[in-house]
């Protein structure tokens, strides 16, 4: 039976309207990102949009290896840099809904290592960017290319300088204090690694087939290539060791994945409610003051707004945007050889995740990209 045939004809009307308008989507956010590979700092580009029935559109641009012509594919696993952070945290919830994670205790109960100099600093405020733990302070460390053992060995890099403010009385982006959480992790597990809980946990529940950690030695099937842009010209990035940040930085995964990953915390199943409503709440410092980060995510677009409203005459299709979006949740990545943006929109239920193999571009803005390849298919779906 011809099931077209026997549709009313408004059904008929309304089913190649709405295949008309998703191929008018496809059809410009494909035209917007060949622009952007087009762009002699951009060698490779990728993305993917989702909404509540799943992956909508992923498409790659470009090149993942520029010497051997190897074309960048949806598939092409990228650094994503920081968005690890919020893949970490989904397997540190997981514990906490296990009774094996305590947020406000003094992670020397469990991390014995951690010098008894410091004051005492808790989950809470690691995962939030308040411990005072430093950030770099050089780019030795950024490219850093040693071999760490476990997260307890990279402790070394930093444990032993001081704290920038006391615990929880301020903001301080830190991805060491994310080193620091993955043996929190290791250590309130007893029987796994980092690597085994985030598999177990993250990966495999969520069907991540094309995420991984980012070593140099195995083979890893579709792995970019990694570029940097410097000096208005595009080099081969020094080869680097991911092995002192994989809970803060050191995952490969592709934009598909990681949109499938968000879209995973708008359905039931995975996470509990009270856990989500601790995964995107703001922090708050001692004395009350809020700020934008919950455990792992970013919350909201007002610091990204404050800044768009600063020339608000050049920014006014993306201040239109922010305003558009206003109950998001997101994280950015910087790698070497890479840059990523992930945003997931709760009011509306969709995700979309943006990620090239470069770093040092001036031209091909993750975040602004991201937002407007939601706004391409936020359209469509309202039509």
């Amino acid at each position: 039976m011809n099931i077209v045939k026997k549709l009313p004809v408004v059904c008929l009307l309304v089913l190649v309207s709405g295949i008309s308008h998703a191929h008018n989507a496809a059809h410009n956010a494909k035209k917007m990102f060949k622009e952007v590979a087009s762009l002699d700092s951009v060698p490779g580009i990728s993305a993917a949009y989702a909404d509540i029935n799943g992956i909508k559109w992923a498409k790659g641009f470009g090149y993942a290896d520029i010497e051997k012509k190897v074309k960048m594919k949806a598939n092409t696993k990228l650094r994503i840099g920081s968005i690890a952070k919020v893949i970490t945290a989904a397997g540190l919830m997981r514990m906490y809904e296990q009774g094996s994670i305590n947020f406000t205790s003094d992670i020397r109960e469990l991390v014995h290592e951690w010098p008894e100099k410091h004051a005492a600093i808790n989950l809470s405020h690691l995962v939030s960017h308040t411990s005072g733990i430093r950030h770099y302070i050089s780019y030795a460390e950024f490219f850093s290319n040693v071999e760490y053992t476990s997260s307890i060995d990279a402790l070394s890099i930093f444990s032993n300088d001081e704290l920038l403010f006391t615990p929880g009385s301020d903001f301080g982006y830190s991805t060491f204090g994310w080193t620091l959480v993955s043996a929190v992790m290791e250590r309130a597990d007893n029987n796994r690694n980092f690597k085994n809980i985030i598999r177990e946990e993250v990966l495999a529940p969520l069907e991540m087939d094309n995420t991984d950690f980012d070593d140099n030695a195995p083979i890893i099937s579709n792995r970019q290539s990694s570029y940097s842009y410097y000096g208005e010209q595009l080099q081969n990035s020094p080869e680097v060791n991911q092995s002192y940040k994989y809970a803060g930085g050191g995952f490969l995964s592709t934009p598909s994945d990681v949109v499938k990953f968000a879209m995973a915390h708008v359905r039931d199943g995975y996470l509990n409610e009270h856990s989500l409503n601790l995964l995107f709440s703001k922090s708050e410092l001692g004395d009350g003051t809020q700020v934008d980060a919950g455990i792992g995510w970013f919350i909201g677009f007002s610091t990204e707004l404050k800044q768009a409203k600063e020339d608000a005459e050049a920014n006014q299709e993306l201040i239109r945007i922010l305003n558009e979006h206003p109950i998001s949740v997101s994280h950015s990545g910087g790698s070497v050889g890479g840059s990523s943006m992930m945003i997931l929109c709760l009011d509306h239920k969709h995700a979309v995740a943006v990620a090239k193999n470069v770093d040092g571009d001036p031209q091909a803005d993750v975040f602004e990209l991201a937002l407007k390849t939601l706004d391409i298919f936020h359209h469509n779906k309202r039509r």
